[in-house]
């Protein structure tokens, strides 16, 4: 649980780097902070909690997350997320993916699918996600959300595994 607490504190201090209206006097002025490649558009902060369709008595808990996201402005992203799996182990998620708009429904709704290697799965829960290969596996995860300003909600499916419900910041943007 101490990667939990040190994932909180990382989240805390992101969160608290910024001022309060959301931009930076870099960003006020038109200038990009030196960390920043040119392609980003924005950083996106997502946290998270998920449940599974069944219950399995090798559950250890409730798997949250926390992970950034890179967007391009033409709705191209890369992330990384960290999180503790259903068998209380770290791990990670690292991924490309792309968010469709569904302006003919809401300007604010997106369908998001992302692709990656999940890393931490081992031991005994390594057969639980397929296609394993010494702790990673590569995993399609497919999103519906909703986005207004710089909040965001999202529910992901996890396959025939569970549902997924999170919520985003940008933390920064162009």
């Amino acid at each position: 649980m101490r990667y939990m607490r040190t994932l909180r504190i990382g989240v805390l201090a992101l969160l608290l780097g910024g001022s309060p209206a959301g931009r930076t006097a870099e960003q006020d002025a038109g200038i990009d902070p030196p960390w920043m490649p040119g392609w980003v558009d924005s950083v996106y902060f997502q946290a998270g909690v998920s449940t599974h369709w069944d219950d399995d008595d090798d559950y250890e808990g409730t798997p949250y997350l926390g992970g950034l996201e890179a967007v391009h402005g033409d709705r191209h992203l890369f992330g990384i997320s960290l999180f503790n799996n259903s068998y209380s182990q770290f791990c990670q998620y690292y991924y490309y993916g792309y968010s469709f708009p569904l302006t003919y429904i809401s300007e604010s709704l997106h369908l998001k699918v992302t692709a990656g290697l999940i890393h931490g799965y081992v031991d005994e829960s390594e057969d639980k996600l397929a296609l394993s290969f010494d702790g990673w596996s590569p995993v399609i995860i497919p999103s519906l959300g909703w986005k207004r300003d710089r909040l965001g909600l999202d529910i992901a499916v996890l396959g025939d595994a569970g549902v997924m419900f999170l919520v985003g910041y940008d933390l920064w943007r162009r």
